[in-house]
């Protein structure tokens, strides 16, 4: 099932909250604080922010199949969750390419993706859809505590109230993604399955700890 992101998001007050939060988030990877009012947005507005800002640290090494002059985001839901999700990023950009949201829980999709995301309400098994696109190159993102060690390139953490993200740059380099640096020093470096203890945090994902998930998550959760 494929489901392309409504043009017109201002139609609907998840959208409206969406693009705000945008604006909001950008100073999170200039270091500077959150704005204090950041706690107003559900859970999946704020990593709909992630995601965006996500892909304008990430060069590919080449386009996926059928993607045009678009950057195509594959969310695996047709729920709510996803429906958050496309409502935020509809009508927006990245690296001068409008963004596609399908919404799908099938895996054949990831093949259609620069950065696909498995949420926590994707009742299938993960794996199989990094299988589908194994070397590839598809930013991978999810938020299950195996979801890194399946393979997976990026993944959200919670820590408390906070949201925090891990990336695993060697499986972004093997499918020949390049993170930028800057993200790098956000994240949570982790290594796969072989990992055992994750490195020291740095001061900026001391500083990106602060960003905080709402006490009690709304319904597309």
């Amino acid at each position: 099932m494929e489901q392309n992101a409504p043009r017109r998001p201002t139609r609907s007050a998840a959208s409206r909250r969406g693009k705000r939060w945008l604006a909001l988030f950008l100073p999170l990877l200039a270091l500077l604080p959150l704005p204090a009012n950041a706690g107003q947005f559900g859970e999946y507005e704020i990593k709909a922010g992630f995601l965006y800002n996500f892909m304008n640290f990430v060069n590919w090494s080449e386009a996926p199949e059928g993607a045009g002059n678009q950057m195509v985001v594959v969310v695996f839901d047709t729920g709510a969750t996803g429906q958050t999700i496309a409502a935020v990023l509809a009508a927006e950009s990245v690296q001068g390419r409008a963004i596609r949201v399908i919404q799908t829980t099938q895996p054949a999709d990831a093949r259609k993706a620069h950065l696909l995301f498995v949420p926590a309400a994707y009742g299938g098994d993960p794996v199989k859809i990094l299988q589908a696109i194994h070397g590839r190159p598809v930013l991978t993102v999810g938020e299950s505590p195996s979801f890194i060690a399946a393979g997976g390139m990026i993944n959200f953490v919670r820590q408390g109230t906070k949201i925090r993200f891990e990336i695993n740059p060697r499986a972004a380099q093997e499918a020949g993604l390049r993170i930028s640096s800057q993200l790098l020093r956000l994240a949570i470096i982790a290594d796969g399955p072989h990992s055992q203890e994750r490195p020291r945090d740095s001061p900026e994902s001391a500083r990106l700890a602060e960003t905080r998930a709402p006490e009690s998550p709304r319904a597309e959760r």
